[in-house]
């Protein structure tokens, strides 16, 4: 009953994290990953992924294609620290701030985390930005289309 969600991070070159962009998906197959990674990752970028199966498909769309395997689970954090930081932060954020989401909004508090962690070194005035953004280049949107599944 969970909703599948690609996640990417932009490493800096001091090991940091600049940008994050988290993405509902329909499933985990390598053809959603891949039209995921299309989407938001330039083409000859370098991918480190796990070795999920389903990544395989990444190297023949132009990217630089390199897993990293694990012996077992509780390595996988080792692996790819940011991704896992970005999924835990945005888990606690939705749980201090929400107590819980649903899918059919899932993806708007994803936009909403990954827009505030990617400007978290730009904090003045956030509010008026998101404000700014929402009202440029969003079109309105109802109460109804809020509540009505």
């Amino acid at each position: 009953g969970k909703t599948p969600v690609a996640i990417m991070c932009e490493q800096n070159e001091s090991g940091g994290c600049c940008l994050a962009h988290m993405q509902t998906i329909g499933d985990t197959s390598g053809l959603s990953l891949g039209e995921a990674a299309a989407g938001y990752i330039r083409p000859g970028s370098v991918l480190a992924t796990d070795g999920f199966p389903s990544y395989l498909p990444l190297g023949k769309l132009g990217f630089d294609y390199q897993p990293l395997v694990t012996e077992g689970v509780e390595n996988a954090a080792d692996l790819l620290p940011w991704v896992h930081i970005i999924i835990s932060n945005f888990k606690r954020w939705i749980l201090d701030v929400f107590h819980g989401v649903s899918a059919k909004h899932l993806q708007s508090y994803l936009d909403e985390f990954c827009y505030r962690f990617n400007r978290r070194n730009q904090r003045t005035d956030l509010f008026r930005r998101v404000l700014n953004r929402c009202v440029r280049f969003t079109k309105p949107v109802t109460y109804t289309e809020l509540t009505v599944s």
